[in-house]
């Protein structure tokens, strides 16, 4: 799909997207990994902290987490980012024949699975790593699914998308999920919600003798 031109919108919405000569109002979160209450996701601010760190005493290798989390309690943030957006949109939905949620799988952020450019899947647990994918596209879809203001919600990270449409239309042609995907994900154990993941960021520095 062509952009042929982005500008910032009048917050709300975050972008202004032209595509095709239609206006496509686009609204842009980041996902947090479980719910905070008392300020929110402090992980982010401490990473800052850590890059500038970092950069004025580099070492061979450095390495900052970013906590464990369960799947369960990143759909539950999800769906709360979610529902904030779905609310907000109200201002601003009539001057735009299409509107977008981008959510943006930063560091830090779950769901990170569901691209392929990110698999880091176990030899011999193929078949498990598939079916806990398999059920995190699912559960995503069917929160996307119930009825909302938006076009299309779609996750990226980097150059990679993947996108939950409205009403099962899809007339951007983007990445989506198959069927036969979110059928596996129906038959997946619900105990794979449980699984709990943790992420952390690495920084590696060759010697000036190995270079």
């Amino acid at each position: 799909m062509a952009v042929d031109d982005v500008e910032y919108g009048l917050e709300p919405p975050d972008f202004v997207f032209h595509v095709a000569g239609k206006l496509i109002g686009v609204e842009l979160t980041k996902l947090n990994p479980r719910v905070f209450v008392d300020g929110g996701y402090t992980k982010r601010k401490l990473f800052k902290e850590w890059e500038t760190e970092t950069r004025a005493n580099p070492q061979p290798y450095q390495e900052f987490s970013w906590g464990e989390f369960s799947v369960r309690d990143s759909l539950v943030a999800f769906e709360q980012r979610f529902q904030n957006k779905c609310d907000g949109i109200k201002r601003w939905k009539k001057s735009f024949p299409e509107k977008w949620l981008l959510a943006h799988v930063d560091k830090g952020s779950p769901f990170g699975e569901i691209f392929p450019a990110r698999e880091q899947i176990t030899s011999g647990l193929e078949e498990d790593y598939d079916n806990y994918k398999a059920k995190i596209i699912y559960s995503l879809a069917s929160i996307c699914g119930k009825p909302h203001p938006f076009d299309y919600v779609i996750l990226f990270s980097g150059p990679n998308l993947f996108s939950f449409s409205s009403n099962g239309r899809n007339p951007h042609k983007l990445p989506c999920a198959k069927p036969e995907v979110l059928q596996q994900g129906v038959k997946a154990s619900d105990g794979f919600l449980d699984w709990r993941f943790s992420s952390k960021s690495c920084k590696k520095r060759l010697s000036q003798e190995k270079i």
